[in-house]
């Protein structure tokens, strides 16, 4: 019989700690639960953990993140307008924010990709100029208090079986994410950097009193999002002269009060796991293999060593959906035999599970996570 609890193996391995075995906590996003219990209604904070039971997984409960209001809240001179137009299932919704000096406009759109998933993504950015930075800067009003109802109630549906670990953006996805077109956004730091540093030092303040709220809510690990300047986007000397810099900030703003950073890029990463280390994450995922990503396992092992808890490097796109059994329980069996006395580890998925991917696959999974992973 174990010593541990579920919630004190994943804690402890989270702080590179002894454990008795390696966990096996693949990332269940919001569609899966949804698919799970055949509805679009099902009450995913609470019904998360019975996904994660019924599998056999530990649990990492990560559908339980505030909202983050990039452009609200309104203001005597910061007025919101939003409409939406409905495509069927699909809606873009335009916003337009007018304050004493002009206008700024906004314009995301909601992309059903499958019968419980669902792509949102920024079309037009609100910062197109200096001046719209300008303004923003002057007139958005402070973010106000943050909803954190369902990291409460995700901790209380947690108990002992696991960790709350909602989503954040990295302090470079968040403008590249909320404000800025991407492409503009790299350009400014190479032609025009005063005007870079001024977005991401702005950005980076405002975010971190929201994230405080978060933090004060009570959660375990915050599942950090630095995807998107990942290492097919970047240089390692881009990255280490325009990124890190703010990450390694709101990094150790995070881990100073006890709370894990699991820094999550799920896509290319090998030219820049050089320089992950020295941003003091306790914890990075999703170490993607060839053909979705380029992470060779062994190099990620050799460059973290044990300093860093890793988490990933099995396949959800081909291999769980599609790939034989004996395909699978081998694939498990490889990772964990070379990570064993190597590094701080749990057994998960490259990314979040997709649509349709067979129970008795996901089973399989987690019974091979545990017949292999024994320390």
């Amino acid at each position: 019989m174990s010593e541990f609890t579920n919630r004190e193996r994943l804690l402890r391995v989270l702080r590179q700690q002894p454990v008795d075995r390696v966990p096996v906590a693949p990332f269940i996003h919001v569609n899966y639960v949804k698919e799970f219990f055949g509805s679009h209604e099902v009450d995913w904070v609470d019904k998360t953990p019975e996904v994660y039971a019924h599998f056999g997984f530990d649990l990492i409960h990560r559908n339980c993140t505030p909202p983050y209001d990039a452009l609200g809240p309104s203001g005597p001179d910061w007025r919101i307008e939003t409409s939406t137009r409905a495509e069927g299932r699909d809606e873009t919704t335009t916003t337009i924010i007018r304050t004493p000096e002009g206008e700024l406009r906004y314009v995301d759109a909601l992309r059903w990709v499958y019968e419980y998933d669902a792509e949102g993504s920024t079309v037009e950015y609100p910062i197109k100029s200096e001046r719209d930075f300008e303004l923003l800067a002057r007139y958005q009003p402070e973010h106000g208090p943050a909803d954190v109802a369902d990291v409460v109630r995700a901790r209380q549906a947690v108990g002992d079986e696991g960790v709350t670990a909602p989503w954040i953006q990295g302090a470079f996805n968040l403008v590249a994410f909320h404000y800025r077109k991407l492409d503009d956004l790299l350009m400014d730091a190479v032609l025009n950097h005063d005007f870079y540093a001024r977005m991401m030092e702005h950005f980076l303040q405002r975010y971190m009193a929201y994230i405080q709220q978060v933090i004060d809510a009570g959660v375990d690990v915050l599942s950090y999002a630095g995807n998107i300047a990942n290492a097919k986007l970047v240089s390692p000397a881009f990255f280490r002269e325009n990124i890190w810099p703010y990450e390694k900030r709101f990094i150790e703003f995070i881990q100073r009060q006890g709370v894990i950073a699991l820094y999550h890029n799920c896509g290319y990463g090998r030219n820049l796991l050089s320089l992950y280390p020295s941003l003091g994450m306790g914890a990075y995922e999703s170490l993607t293999p060839p053909p979705y990503g380029d992470t060779i396992l062994a190099d990620a092992l050799d460059i973290f060593g044990e300093g860093t808890t890793l988490s990933g490097n099995i396949d959800q796109v081909t291999l769980l959906r599609e790939g034989p059994d004996e395909l699978i329980e081998a694939a498990v069996k490889e990772v964990l035999d070379t990570v064993k006395g190597r590094a701080h580890f749990i057994l998960a998925t490259t990314d979040y599970f997709n649509d349709c991917t067979p129970h008795d696959k996901i089973h399989l999974l987690a019974d091979a996570g545990r017949r292999y992973g024994d320390l």
